[in-house]
């Protein structure tokens, strides 16, 4: 089969014939369909700080929508030839977190495409129960997006609390951004995207698809008016400092994004402001159905911010989303 595999070289995958995977106890084998590309997988493909733990070469891809063409054998059959989903954090199920129904922040998660091989390949295995069926209603590429919106799920719902009537301001608009976005607004939120000029035509001309509003820092009106709410999913070093200066007081900020360096903060300001500073990191399983449902709903909107490639132009697919020229770049794993 063939397979986007993450070699030593910075900036670089190669697509390559991999062995097929043999399935283990509790285990499927799925054909895939699709596999968006992740900030996450562009981070391995900078070698960026902070992945340093991905072992090279590897597989890469989470974001993956397939059918099941296998089951072990001591796994019950009714997940055969069903369309699903991967849940990219696989988590042990008995630490103190996952007892509390935090598995999103498993003492032991590991991360398909990361820790282990991936979905970009024709061919993926996973444990059954880090599996979700798609609807029936549901398109297959469409479906490739339920991991990132459940991300915004958990970030704009379970972390910042959104609400009716919050002017809300994102800072960022890359698809976690965008998503967050689109959360907040059919939360009935006042909502702002933030951008560069260089972020017009591939990014930030989709906000109004959503009824989004959009912000070109150096180019729009500034405005006094501060927000109730604050998401940093640019992870840019001044990004959060500059949100933060929009932030009325008693508001809240959560920070989405991952950060290749540490940022220093104006802590002493956060403090005479009475800033919630929160943090929001991967979703939960359950995050998963709440999204699908938006998907659903939609789904006009959203094939118009998917860049579908060929398994074989993989490299180019990567090279796109590096430099900005896509919103989200999804790979066909069948052609």
């Amino acid at each position: 089969m063939l397979a986007v595999v993450k070699t030593e070289n910075r900036q670089e995958v190669a697509v390559r014939p991999v062995q097929l995977p043999k399935l283990s106890s509790g285990e499927v084998l799925i054909e895939v369909d699709y596999c968006g590309v992740c900030g996450s997988d562009l981070h391995a493909y900078n070698h960026a700080p902070g992945y340093e733990f991905v072992e090279l070469p590897r597989i890469l891809g989470h974001e993956v929508s397939g059918v099941v063409v296998q089951v072990a054998e001591d796994e019950d059959q009714h997940l055969l030839n069903q369309r699903v989903v991967i849940e990219s954090i696989q988590y042990c199920g008995e630490c103190s977190n996952c007892r509390s129904e935090r598995t999103h922040i498993c003492e032991r998660f590991r991360v398909i495409g990361l820790h282990f091989d991936g979905g970009m390949a024709q061919f993926v295995k996973c444990h059954s129960r880090f599996v979700q069926k798609i609807p029936d209603a549901l398109s297959s590429p469409i479906a490739a997006l339920v991991e990132p919106l459940s991300i915004a799920i958990h970030a704009a719902e379970s972390i910042g609390r959104v609400k009716t009537g919050d002017k809300v301001w994102v800072q960022g608009c890359g698809i976690i951004g965008l998503f967050v976005g689109v959360v907040c607004g059919l939360a009935g939120a006042e909502v702002t995207i933030s951008g560069l000029p260089r972020d017009k035509e591939a990014r930030l001309r989709h906000a109004s698809d959503f009824g989004l509003k959009s912000f070109i820092v150096g180019e729009s009106a500034n405005s006094n008016e501060k927000v109730d709410l604050l998401f940093e999913c640019s992870g840019s070093p001044g990004g959060i400092r500059d949100g933060l200066e929009r932030l009325k007081k008693g508001g809240r900020t959560v920070m989405v994004a991952l950060y290749e360096q540490d940022i220093p903060l104006p802590l002493t300001k956060a403090v005479r402001n009475e800033w919630e500073l929160l943090t929001s990191y991967g979703c939960q399983p359950v995050d998963y159905g709440s999204s699908f449902s938006i998907l659903k709903q939609l789904e006009s909107q959203l094939q118009n911010i998917v860049s579908i490639y060929p398994v074989t132009m993989a490299p180019q697919a990567f090279n796109d989303a590096l430099q900005q020229k896509v919103l989200k770049p999804v790979l066909s794993l069948r052609g």
